[in-house]
């Protein structure tokens, strides 16, 4: 179990042993919890100013491993809706997590 927890959380194990790697979105976030309720950023919003990082880090997270996920069967799902995200949204949102990453 704790192989699993590990490999799943942090992705660590590049996929060998977990199913899928535990990510999330500012939607799941904001469903399962009341972190979002007082953020000064929008959970619903991919891009933008008022976008919730979580949202454009989880995309571009799965867009960059996106080779390595598509093997993973419980993965379709979710790789199937950034296949149909508009290209342009797409580039912004890798826009964003790299500028935010420049910005730490």
């Amino acid at each position: 179990m704790q192989t699993n927890v590990i490999g799943m959380g942090l992705f660590a194990d590049g996929g060998m042993l977990a199913s899928k790697p535990y990510a999330a979105s500012a939607n799941y976030i904001n469903k399962m919890s009341d972190y979002c309720s007082k953020c000064v950023y929008n959970p619903k919003t991919r891009i933008g100013k008022d976008a919730c990082p979580f949202n454009f880090f989880y995309w571009n997270f799965l867009d960059r491993h996106r080779e390595k996920l598509k093997s993973q069967g419980r993965m379709s799902f979710i790789l199937a809706n950034l296949d149909k995200m508009p290209a342009i949204e797409l580039e912004e949102i890798r826009q964003q997590a790299t500028q935010w990453h420049e910005k730490s």
